[in-house]
């Protein structure tokens, strides 16, 4: 990327010692080739978030309140607009959306609306790159994509950005002082630099799930979005690929909001407001006279009461035995973003509220309790327990680090231990108390340093109560690392495996930790065994291939003969491994799997690859299989922010 900077007024910022500058001014004009670079996880305190959408509205009206919450906590917050948001009705009007939008996001930094503007070059292209200069870890990036219909006749035809991304062959121009032309594949190569170039520590993006053809959508039909969201969303899906990384991935529904009930607090909906409001007075579509405006109204009145998350089907559950006979099964809604349980016994979902993404892990407490984790769309972690009488109690969140990935965790006889990957690409520990899990807010520690580790950790407990937690690094090399009595200890490598990650880990009868991990080679199931020395110290015996191609991450238990059965995702099937072989559960499954025992039976849920958010059930009891799908979906509502919730009861 080399930026150029067009004015030569000296600018006070906190990354000014990280630039390198070489200036000219010959009668005025200033020529400035600067050496520009990412601000670091330190200034944005741990929080470098990367969004991509199609117009200067759609991350009001749709992503806020969580840009707000990031920027408010101090994180980093760049935002890409693909198009020009013109509705070809020309530069002025492009101009005063880009005016609305940098007003808004000033608002929301509560700083000065002063801006200082770079062209930009994302591969061989111009874009224009504004800074807020009394809070630079607040840009935005102007792509600047013709924004008309092409048709000319609105609803039903194609605009420049979704025919580019739809039809073979096709170019998009941007408008303005450069006319550059972007093909799909030059669009997808330019985001996926500025995913390389920023290195987020999340990607948020719009939805891009809707399967309507776009020459089919209709405003104000149910489930229809605009064509511009869908295409942003598929590019940014695509980019993605050309630039992996340990960022988290955030998606959100759009315009289908407004068919879903309220679920922000009254204070997210008045802050919300007022900083669309700001944006409003600048758009005369909405706001004729400034001074006047009344926004938000129609449509917009209902967007900004509402935020939800694009819950990816392949979201794995959470299961465990309710101490009754029955089992408990959790998973956050597709349709209300919350989080729910459901009840085997009396077949019932019970809403727990929240706006949460992505995988619930649930633990159990002594006496029957039960402690349930979740992941809201800003990284920050919560939780809330259960006494024994099935009363649920208030959320609360983690202090310290936001996380990427679903937590880990394993319970001994006085604490429970958790463990997840950070946004600075270190794996964070925390020790909840099981006697008064609810007393204070727990808060994340950094384990030591693995350079290139991936996201997911496994953890379990040895013969002595030592948490031991496993990972994988990009080097497909292991590792593990012992907590002991001063903390958690280095990382030592596990020799003679190469693998991908995929890690599980369980400790047998016997005492002895089985590992599970995918072959990087093969894609099958390995086993480690540990092997315990007269030291003390722990060893690992050579890796056993298990002969069975997997994705995702495996589910290994004890059945009630203390036998380790592990349940694995392959395709669009479940598999068991255990001490009579592999066993093929059954087919039609998106998700990996949950299990766990509950009294006499073996319990084995995925979600179900239909529409609706369905899970399947595969019991065994006395060696004999059943299988059922559960009757109902999660409810569509319930889910409410946190700051809502003072209590769950």
């Amino acid at each position: 990327m080399r930026p150029v900077a067009p004015s030569c007024q000296r600018k006070t910022s906190m990354f000014r010692s990280r630039w390198v500058s070489y200036l000219i001014c010959v009668t005025g004009l200033c020529l400035s080739q600067p050496a520009f670079a990412t601000p670091s996880l330190a200034e944005c305190h741990g929080m470098r978030d990367l969004v991509f959408v199609a117009h200067e509205d759609d991350d009001l009206l749709f992503m806020n309140p969580d840009i707000g919450d990031i920027i408010g906590a101090g994180g980093c917050m760049r935002v890409v607009y693909l198009t020009a948001g013109e509705r070809g009705e020309g530069v002025a009007y492009m101009r005063g959306r880009a005016e609305g939008i940098r007003a808004a996001y000033a608002m929301l930094a509560d700083k000065p609306d002063r801006w200082t503007k770079r062209v930009v070059h994302y591969d061989g292209k111009h874009q224009f790159l504004f800074t807020l200069d009394d809070n630079p870890r607040v840009s935005h990036i102007y792509l600047r994509l013709d924004d008309s219909w092409l048709g000319g006749g609105g609803w039903g035809d194609l605009t420049p950005l979704s025919r580019v991304e739809s039809v073979p062959g096709a170019v998009a121009f941007s408008i303005g002082r450069y006319q550059d032309s972007y093909s799909r594949a030059d669009l997808v190569t330019t985001i996926a630099d500025m995913i390389h170039d920023y290195r987020p520590t999340t990607v948020r993006r719009m939805d891009g799930t809707i399967a309507v053809p776009y020459s089919k959508l209709c405003w104000g039909c149910v489930g229809d979005d605009h064509p511009d969201h869908i295409a942003s969303a598929r590019l940014v899906r695509d980019a993605m690929v050309l630039a992996p990384g340990d960022y988290a991935q955030v998606g959100y529904v759009d315009y289908p909001t407004q068919e879903r009930p309220p679920n922000l607090s009254s204070y997210e909906i008045l802050r919300k407001s007022r900083v669309f409001r700001r944006y409003a007075e600048h758009d005369y579509h909405y706001c004729e006279n400034a001074a006047q405006c009344k926004e938000p109204l129609g449509p917009a009145a209902a967007w900004v009461e509402r935020s939800y998350y694009v819950e990816p089907r392949v979201t794995p559950p959470s299961l465990l035995a309710d101490g009754h006979g029955g089992f408990l099964l959790f998973a956050v809604g597709e349709k209300s973003s919350a989080a729910n349980v459901y009840d085997s016994r009396t077949r019932t979902w019970t809403t727990l509220g929240g706006r949460f993404v992505g995988h619930l892990t649930a633990f159990s407490l002594p006496q029957g309790g039960t402690g349930l984790l979740a992941r809201d769309g800003t990284g920050r972690l919560w939780l809330a327990t259960r006494a024994a009488n099935g009363d649920w109690r208030r959320w609360l969140p983690f202090l310290g680090a936001r996380i990427v990935d679903r937590p880990v965790s394993v319970t001994a006889s006085d604490r429970i231990s958790v463990v997840a990957m950070g946004t600075d690409g270190t794996f964070q520990y925390a020790e909840l108390p099981l006697t008064n899990t609810e007393a204070n807010s727990p808060r994340w520690s950094a384990m030591p340093a693995l350079t290139d580790a991936l996201t997911h950790a496994a953890v379990v407990r040895d013969a002595g109560g030592r948490a031991v937690a496993f990972a994988a690094d990009r080097r497909q090399r292991l590792w593990y690392t012992v907590l002991g009595a001063s903390g958690w200890g280095p990382w030592h490598l596990i020799f003679r495996i190469a693998t991908s990650g995929g890690l599980a880990a369980v400790r047998n009868r016997a005492g002895r930790i089985e590992l599970y991990a995918r072959d990087a080679a093969s894609g099958h199931l390995l086993r480690i065994d540990e092997k315990r020395q007269a030291s003390g110290d722990i060893a690992w015996s050579a890796p056993q291939d298990l002969k069975l191609e997997y994705a995702g991450i495996p589910t290994p238990s004890l059945d009630k003969q203390g036998n380790v059965v592990v349940a694995v995702r392959h395709g669009n099937s479940l598999w068991l491994l255990g001490p009579n072989g592999i066993h093929r559960l059954g087919s039609g499954v998106v998700s990996d799997p949950a299990s766990c025992i509950a009294a006499d039976s073996l319990h084995i849920v995925g979600r179900h690859a239909n529409e609706r958010q369905i899970y399947r059930v595969w019991t065994r009891h006395r060696n004999v299989w059943e299988a059922e799908n559960l009757r109902a979906p999660p409810p569509a509502g319930g889910g409410i922010s946190v700051s809502s919730l003072p209590s769950l009861q």
